[in-house]
C-alpha cells in the first residue's frame, strides 16, 4: 500500500507539472494540474499517517494531516469537468462555495486535534480514542457525503454535456468524455463501499481504521494513474471547435406543438429535399454549422427546426440517414461479399461504437440481425 501511495503522490507531482508546461494550456488544463496537486498533497499525508503508525510516530505532526484535503478532491473534480462541459466558463462569487466543508473542517481539525500537546495526539492515535470525539464522525460523514455528490453531480454534467453536443455534432464518440463517465460511475462504487465500511467500523469496530485508510489512499492513487493517462490526452472541443452559436441555448428549445408556418413548411421541404439529394450525411465530419452553410440559413434557425419542428437534436437527424444509407447498401450490393464496418464507413459513419447503438436506436436490431433477416427475407 505505501508502494503506491509513494508511486501516486509521485506522479500526481510529475503530470501537474508536465501540464502546465505545455505549449497550449488551455482553461481545464489548469485545472487538471490543480486536481494532481491536491491528490498528491493528500496522498503525501495519507502516507506520512501511515510511516507514522508503522515506525513509532516519528513525526507527530502529521497525525490527521490528510482528512481536510479529501474535501477538496470533489470541488477540484467538479471544476475540472465543469471546464470540460461548458462551452465558456467563468469563475463565478457562488463557485466558493465549494470550499466551504474545507474550511470548516480544517479549522475544526486544528481546534480539536492539531493544537493538541504530540504526546496527547499520539496516545488518541494509538488507542484510537479519537474515534470517541465528536469531530470524528462529522468529518467521516462529509468525506463521504461529499465524494458521492461530486462523484454523481460530474456524471450528471457530463449527461448534460452530452445531450447539448448532440445538437452540434454527428459523431461524438471522440468528444463525449465516456472514459469519466465510467471513471465516476467506478468511484461511486468504490467509495460507496468504503464510506459503509468505516460506518460499520464506527459502530462494530470490525475492521482496522488503518487498513481503510490505506484502501481509501490506495484506489485514489489508482485513480490519479487513470485520471493522468486520458486526462493528459483530453482534448476540449469548444477550443478545437468553432461553434457559432451557444448551445445552452439550443438544449433549452421546446417542442412546439404549433403547425409550421408557411416559411418552416417551405425550408422543411428544403432540408429534406437536400438530405436526399445531395446526402450531405456521407461526411463523417458534418456538424451543424457546415450543414446550415449548405442550406444558407444561420445554425440557430437550424437548430430550432430540428428541436422544435422535427422533434430530432441534429445528431439523431443525421445518423437516421446514415442507417438508411446503410441499410441501401447492403440492398445495392445483394449481400455479397459484405463487410458490414466497410459500408458503415461509406455510409457517413466513422466510429464502430456510434455506428453499433444508432443503428440498434434506430431500426431495434444490430447490423447482423438485420443483414440476417435481409437474407433469410
Amino acid at each position: 500500500m505505501q508502494v503506491i501511495l509513494i508511486i501516486g503522490f509521485s506522479q500526481s507531482l510529475i503530470l501537474a507539472g508536465l501540464i502546465l508546461m505545455k505549449k497550449q494550456r488551455k482553461l481545464p488544463d489548469y485545472f487538471l494540474s490543480g486536481l494532481f496537486l491536491i491528490y498528491g498533497l493528500t496522498l503525501f499525508l495519507g502516507y506520512m499517517e501511515i510511516y507514522n503508525r508503522a515506525q513509532g510516530y516519528p513525526y507527530p505532526f502529521f497525525i490527521n494531516t490528510s482528512s481536510p484535503f479529501i474535501l477538496l478532491h470533489g470541488p477540484a473534480l467538479w471544476f475540472y469537468i465543469k471546464s470540460l462541459t461548458s462551452q465558456s466558463f467563468r469563475f463565478k462569487t457562488k463557485y466558493s462555495l465549494h470550499f466551504v466543508p474545507f474550511v470548516f473542517i480544517l479549522v475544526l481539525m486544528t481546534l480539536g486535534v492539531y493544537s493538541l500537546p504530540a504526546e496527547e495526539r499520539i496516545l488518541k492515535e494509538t488507542t484510537e480514542a479519537f474515534k470517541d470525539d465528536f469531530g470524528f464522525p462529522l468529518t467521516m460523514g462529509m468525506i463521504a457525503v461529499s465524494t458521492q455528490t461530486y462523484f454523481i453531480w460530474g456524471i450528471i454534467l457530463i449527461g448534460n454535456y452530452r445531450k447539448r453536443i448532440k445538437n452540434y455534432f454527428s459523431e461524438i464518440s471522440e468528444m463525449d468524455l465516456k472514459w469519466l463517465r465510467i471513471l465516476l460511475t467506478c468511484c461511486v462504487i468504490f467509495y460507496g463501499c468504503i464510506s459503509a465500511f468505516y460506518i460499520a467500523d464506527y459502530f462494530f469496530g470490525f475492521v482496522s481504521y488503518d487498513f481503510l485508510q490505506s484502501a481509501g489512499y490506495a484506489f485514489a492513487a489508482l485513480l490519479v494513474i487513470v485520471l493522468a493517462y486520458f486526462g493528459h490526452r483530453q482534448g476540449n472541443i469548444f477550443h478545437s471547435h468553432q461553434i457559432n452559436m451557444d448551445l445552452n441555448v439550443v438544449d433549452e428549445h421546446k417542442k412546439e406543438e404549433a403547425p409550421l408556418d408557411d416559411a418552416e413548411s417551405v425550408f422543411v421541404k428544403e432540408l429534406l429535399s437536400h438530405m436526399d439529394k445531395e446526402k450531405p450525411h456521407l461526411n463523417p465530419e458534418l456538424t451543424l454549422g457546415g450543414l446550415a452553410r449548405q442550406l444558407k440559413v444561420s445554425p440557430d434557425f437550424l437548430s430550432n427546426i430540428l428541436n422544435s419542428r422535427l422533434n430530432r437534436n441534429f445528431f439523431d437527424f443525421i445518423n437516421y440517414y446514415r442507417v438508411n444509407e446503410f441499410k441501401q447498401l447492403c440492398r445495392e450490393n445483394k449481400l455479397d461479399n459484405i463487410t458490414i464496418m466497410g459500408l458503415a464507413w461509406d455510409a457517413g459513419f466513422n466510429s464502430k461504437a456510434t455506428f453499433n447503438r444508432v443503428f440498434k436506436k434506430t431500426t431495434g436490431k444490430t447490423p447482423g440481425e438485420f443483414l440476417t433477416n435481409e437474407k433469410t427475407g
